[in-house]
């Protein structure tokens, strides 16, 4: 099975909601389906499109994984404050490894 990574370039409007109560505790809720983070910084170059506040890019096993995270109990009790800290036209994305386009 291909790895799978999860993309997300959110826009952030409350920075100390998202701080506190999402990313602080994000990392914890990956561990049972083996994600990481590869990617999570501030710090981008945007050479087209609107501007995100992060740049966050997670790997996972597989795409079963990335999914089972995502929609997890651990994950959404804690999404609700993310969501509510971010701009709703934020992009996450889920995506596997492959060779072709």
């Amino acid at each position: 099975m291909p790895k799978a990574y999860l993309v997300a370039v959110p826009k952030v409007i409350n920075p100390d909601m998202f701080a506190k109560e999402y990313a602080s505790k994000v990392a914890d809720t990956l561990k049972p389906f083996d994600g990481k983070f590869l990617v999570r910084t501030p710090n981008k170059l945007v050479l087209e499109g609107d501007e995100p506040t992060l740049t966050v890019v997670m790997e996972f096993p597989n795409k079963e994984k990335a999914l089972g995270w995502y929609n997890s109990e651990a994950h959404q009790n804690i999404v609700t404050h993310r969501r509510a800290a971010t701009d709703p036209k934020s992009t996450i994305i889920i995506c596997e490894e492959s060779d072709s386009y």
